[in-house]
């Protein structure tokens, strides 16, 4: 998945996983910085430089098709019933994966973008 560009593009894509969790520990702690806009924005904006950067033309449409499953996914689960069971573990699992949905998913407009552009060229 990733180009090999120095591991700029990989180191960013940690970081925002890791930004991700982060929120998820803070959303699980009903913490209010867990759901700043300044951090949903810098998820927003490693996702735009991972999409320009890591995913390589032979790559879209597994990336993309990860990225529809991954979202699905999320989406369907009703992760936060977990809560139950184990008090916050439900919050934190389903805040985390929302977050990192936000880094893949501006990722992945920018390389559908690439994509039709790279077919409207042909």
């Amino acid at each position: 998945m990733v180009k090999n560009e120095g591991g700029f593009g990989k180191l960013l894509f940690s970081v925002g996983a890791v930004i991700a969790i982060v929120m998820g520990v803070g959303a699980a702690m009903k913490a209010t910085w867990a759901n700043n806009a300044w951090l949903i924005l810098v998820l927003v904006l490693i996702g735009l430089i991972v999409g320009f950067k890591n995913v390589a033309s032979k790559e879209v449409s597994g990336f993309l098709m990860g990225t529809i499953s991954l979202i699905l996914a999320t989406a369907v689960a009703n992760l936060i019933a977990i809560d139950t069971l184990i008090p916050g573990v439900g919050t934190f699992i389903q805040a985390s994966l929302s977050n990192f949905i936000i880094v893949v998913g501006a990722a992945a407009v920018i390389v559908s973008f690439r994509a039709v552009y790279g077919l409207a060229k042909n």
